[in-house]
């Protein structure tokens, strides 16, 4: 009997990646006989999604193809563990997944309303402004943590990581355990890249079956990456892009109508959904002009983040899954397409050179960014290393933008990782969004709020220095539990907005 595979899948009760990674799972006989370690701090969750995955397990077994490519191999054998213990998990494992969130959307409250109150907006709040700054501060020390622990249990296991924010996550993880594959995966390639397929088909006649027929290169930080190689059997598509850039812009094309814009200003498409980009960029997305009213009419990001829909979204979703759990709803039957996570597992496991979009280490891939940064970039595995395909050179002025945000990260990584009020502090205060309204002092009380609200989220130790509830009221811009209120939609008014002299470093668009 061949001996079994182990796969750990830390937090299996993920609403939005369990069901389509378990999808994943089943349809890999390759990997058979396979043994599937589910972890979740949270019981009642991973009871629920053990069940489902059980019966998808029973699914795919009788499936005609499944089956028919299974008993040319190993048969169809997967066994099923479950525990709240990470340690239990991790023991032995060959590779390990993550898609975990540290406060669910209480936490997510605070990162996105609490900054609002002083006039400072996200859209998204998952990865860059204050928002994603603590959502790091949540979420790298637990990232830190397990690395470790791999590096005790299974060493030899890469991580594939689904987790936001990917940069200075895999930064403080790599930080902490450097000899542990900890790699960060996103999918916005893939949505950019089928952008760029539906426009040279509709556009030029070049009709493709896939968007990666195309020869491409990218590179950037996660959620702001830019394609600096586009091309098509030998043939430069930039320019045929380029000349088009304002009237995809003025067109709202493919709802990507800010990255058009900046394919016109600054020469490179930025292949992440619009409201991504906005973020690191706060002349475009700020106090003064995030309103849809005030945002440029040829493209729209959320004015602010709907924490609200998402807690929905999440409620709806385990909705769903209880149905399938009892029966009344039917699982869903096995698939090959995803994420790429197990694509990647069969190739790490085959040495299968695939390229894939990762988020490793620069050292040096990129020349124009710090080599002590995380950025996105294409790389394959190669006799078990993650191994970049060569270096990407971004042009100075897409470099110019990244930059900051690079430098950013290991700010960021050194706040988790430390114990240090000082650390947080001189990181939020680097931050492009919370540099935006240039006031240092509103910028320190906020870091000091959002300690307070989000201290049950964050390391233990960190209790000693996080101010107290009393000395925070002292101050003119407290920000009290009512004045985050969803009623009456208190949440989103603003209590302490920027001084107006700096609405001059705002974009507004001109005809």
């Amino acid at each position: 009997m061949p001996e079994r595979f182990k796969l750990a899948y830390l937090g299996a009760g993920s609403f939005r990646f369990s069901i389509g990674f378990f999808r994943n799972i089943v349809n890999a006989v390759e990997l058979m006989p396979l043994q599937v370690a589910l972890c979740d701090i949270d019981a009642k969750s991973l009871e629920l999604m053990t069940t489902i995955f059980k019966k998808m397990v029973a699914k795919a077994a009788n499936v005609k193809s499944v089956k028919k490519r299974a008993e040319k191999l190993n048969g169809y054998d997967i066994e099923i563990t479950a525990t709240t213990d990470r340690h239990e998990a991790l023991a032995n494992a060959d590779i390990v997944f993550k898609s975990i969130s540290i406060g669910l959307q209480e936490s997510e409250w605070i990162d996105n309303y609490v900054p609002l109150k002083f006039g400072i907006p996200q859209n998204t709040g998952d990865t860059v402004g204050p928002g994603g700054l603590f959502r790091n501060l949540r979420t790298d020390p637990v990232a830190a943590a397990i690395a470790l622990d791999m590096r005790e249990l299974c060493p030899k296991a890469p991580m594939l990581s689904y987790t936001n924010p990917q940069t200075a996550l895999v930064l403080a993880a790599r930080t902490a355990a450097p000899d542990v594959q900890f790699i960060g995966l996103c999918h916005e390639l893939f949505d950019g890249m089928k952008t760029m397929r539906r426009y040279f088909g509709s556009k030029h006649g070049i009709h493709t079956k896939s968007w990666e027929d195309f020869d491409i290169e990218y590179g950037g930080v996660n959620h702001f990456a830019f394609l600096t190689k586009l091309e098509y059997k030998g043939q430069d598509l930039y320019p045929k892009l380029r000349a088009d850039a304002h009237q995809l812009t003025i067109q709202r094309a493919y709802h990507r109508g800010f990255c058009f814009h900046m394919l016109e200003q600054y020469g490179n498409f930025c292949y992440i959904e619009d409201r991504h980009p906005a973020e690191f960029m706060p002349e475009y997305f700020n106090y003064f002009n995030h309103l849809k009213k005030d945002q440029c009419s040829y493209w729209s990001f959320p004015e602010v983040r709907s924490v609200h829909r998402v807690k929905l979204e999440r409620k709806g979703a385990y909705w769903w899954f209880r149905q399938m759990a009892r029966g009344t709803l039917p699982v869903m039957g096995p698939r090959k397409q995803g994420e790429r996570a197990m694509e990647m597992t069969l190739d790490w496991k085959s040495n299968t050179p695939t390229h894939h979009v990762v988020n490793i280490p620069n050292n040096g891939i990129i020349p124009e960014l710090p080599d002590d940064c995380v950025v996105e970039t294409t790389a394959y595995f190669n006799d078990g290393e993650i191994t970049p395909v060569g270096t990407i050179h971004l042009p100075e002025q897409i470099a110019a933008l990244v930059r900051p945000h690079a430098e950013e990260q290991r700010l960021v990584a050194d706040a988790a990782l430390g114990n240090s009020y000082d650390l947080v502090l001189k990181a939020m205060l680097h931050e492009p969004m919370c540099a935006f309204i240039e006031d240092d002092d509103k910028i320190e009380f906020l870091t000091n709020l959002m300690l307070f609200y989000e201290r049950d989220w964050l390391p233990e130790e960190w209790r000693e220095w996080i101010p107290a509830e009393d000395e925070l009221k002292q101050s003119p811009w407290w920000v009290d539990r009512k004045d985050l209120a969803k009623a009456g939609d208190r949440y989103k008014q603003v209590k302490f907005p920027p001084r107006e002299d700096l609405k001059t470093k705002a974009f507004f668009w001109k005809e």
